[in-house]
């Protein structure tokens, strides 16, 4: 899904990490080499994960999924508005982790979303990612499920002939010189993939509730 509330931008100056949200987005993405040559059209896929100070606190993950059909090298896919969403709207608290995957399919798109939330409630479960988090709330903790449930998803789709192109991890502090990095792209890269990640500051006075899907756990 993709993010467009301008009205409500704030600058780095008037940012209020305790009051105000932000936004984590993809800006744009590069597929710099097809993974299905010899054919022509690639067909990626981004999952994308988040846990922020409540989602630790009262375990749950916030997720995303989307689809691209016909992309060939080269390509590079822009997003409107604000970019697509990887968490938020909302306020992190002290900190949130996220986890996103670059994914090649090979199999039917129709049900991806629902056959990505039942990898990670039956992986998370598995895990005891609940009683992890439970027991230590921390961004180390969140970093560590989403890490390890990030590794667990590429397998589980790899047996269902899914190639894994990329994969980023990151964790976002409130307590910081620059709150959450926000104002700062993260670009970064390999041979198959070139993404470009963003922070977005927005004002307490945006009502809308986070637009992810959640998995409480």
């Amino acid at each position: 899904m993709n993010f467009s509330v301008s009205e409500f931008l704030v600058t780095e100056q008037a940012f209020d990490p305790v009051n105000d949200k932000i936004a984590i987005v993809i800006d744009e993405f590069e597929l710099k080499k097809n993974p299905d040559w010899p054919f022509r059209y690639s067909e990626p896929y981004i999952v994308s994960m988040a846990i922020d100070q409540n989602g630790a606190n009262n375990p749950a993950i916030d997720f995303n999924v989307l689809p691209f059909p016909n992309v060939k090298k080269g390509d590079i896919v822009n997003f409107g508005g604000q970019g697509h969403l990887i968490y938020g709207p909302a306020n992190p608290g002290e900190f949130v982790a996220y986890s996103v995957l670059y994914m090649e399919s090979d199999s039917d798109m129709r049900s991806l979303g629902e056959a990505i939330q039942e990898i990670i409630q039956s992986e998370a479960a598995k895990n005891g990612a609940a009683a992890l988090l439970a027991a230590n709330p921390g961004f180390a903790t969140a970093g560590r499920v989403l890490g390890d449930l990030a590794l667990i998803i590429a397998d589980r789709l790899k047996k269902n002939k899914d190639d894994e192109l990329f994969r980023q991890n990151g964790t976002l502090l409130r307590g910081t010189d620059v709150p959450y990095d926000i104002k700062v792209p993260f670009e970064s890269s390999n041979s198959f993939i070139r993404s470009k990640i963003s922070v977005i500051p927005l004002s307490s006075a945006l009502t809308a509730a986070k637009d992810t899907g959640e998995i409480k756990l």
